[in-house]
């Protein structure tokens, strides 16, 4: 199905010139009249200090790692965003221990950037900010699996046909959701271009909520995204103009099973509808169907399933395709 198999050439092991990572983004909070309190830092040593919870902290920053390969073979970085409840674990070694799509591109020579969106992982979050006065949300077994259509019924146990998901490590799997809020999204799109203006013209390849967020970030600052990967998006872009966006190449994604969920459907044709006014608008758009390519099975986590380095060889064709990388 790929015309470069590039998962069958890649060396054994990674080799990397430089690894690092740092936060971009936020807004200094200034809290000002409340009391102070005492707290008991440790209970087994009864060691108690005061906390003064007025001053200045930073609310809505992103933290980032980066990875730099031995022989960079990409034109530009390329940065990994995450979906909606997770983290940048989602592209790291799979739940059954087999590796992800970080680990893809690095071996492929892409200098990549993995990120934890705001209030999510190691970006961390401050509770006096508006945004995060509400209390979060942490999705739970049956959602984890029914909506993101592993199958009909968590409490039966029933995967779709032919499933490509390491059921034996749904715990695994489950365990990397993080508490989320519904309110944050500005915030994590600024610091998303905030990231892009430290990295220069980027790449993204990006998963569900970052999918989405994605496409705001490329109407904001087309000039910074030189393609964009969108897998499995639930919505595409809000001002319904693309203007310099449509000089940006995009690559849309979509797993099996989606007419088995009233709300991939509508991603799914969201995503026709989007693709195609933005193709006659003049841009640059594909829509990668993998049923319709003949390969089923796979769910809303594409990047964690069985063949998950034989869909990263399609988004590796693609980019080939289009001068961002050499093989």
């Amino acid at each position: 199905m790929s015309l470069y198999d590039c998962s069958k050439k890649l060396a054994s092991g990674i080799r990397l010139q430089d690894m690092g990572s740092f936060h971009v983004g936020g807004e200094d909070v200034e809290i000002c009249g409340r009391p102070a309190k005492e707290i008991d830092v440790n209970g087994k040593c009864g060691r108690r200090i005061v906390v003064d919870p007025n001053g200045i902290r930073r609310a809505g920053q992103m933290y980032a790692q980066y990875f730099i390969p031995e022989t960079v073979k990409g034109r530009c970085p390329l940065l990994l965003w995450h979906g909606g409840g997770m983290t940048g674990k989602a592209f790291e070694t799979t739940p059954d221990g087999r590796p992800g799509w970080l680990n893809y591109f690095i071996r492929c020579g892409w200098k990549t950037y993995l990120a934890d969106a705001v209030e999510r992982g190691r970006s961390g979050w401050c509770p006096e900010a508006e945004e995060f006065k509400e209390s979060p949300t942490l999705f739970n077994y049956t959602y984890v699996f029914e909506r993101f259509r592993l199958g009909a019924s968590y409490a039966k146990g029933e995967l779709f046909e032919n499933s490509r998901f390491p059921i034996n490590s749904f715990r695994q799997y489950a365990m990397q959701f993080v508490p989320r809020w519904t309110e944050s999204s500005e915030l994590t799109v600024k610091a998303y271009c905030r990231l892009l203006e430290r990295t220069g013209p980027s790449v993204i390849v990006a998963h569900s909520q970052g999918a989405t967020l994605a496409f705001e970030v490329m109407e904001k600052r087309p000039e910074l995204v030189k393609a964009l990967i969108a897998v499995e998006p639930y919505g595409a872009g809000r001002n319904g103009r693309f203007g310099e966006s449509v000089n940006v190449p995009v690559l849309w994604v979509f797993g099996d099973y989606t007419d088995l969920h009233p709300a991939w459907k509508e991603a799914r044709e969201v995503a026709r509808e989007y693709c195609g006014r933005f193709c006659r608008a003049g841009g640059d758009g594909q829509i990668l169907d993998l049923p319709e390519m003949g390969i089923r099975g796979n769910s809303h986590m594409l990047m964690m399933e069985y063949n998950n380095f034989e869909i990263a060889d399609l988004l590796q064709d693609w980019l080939i395709g289009h001068g961002l990388t050499v093989i």
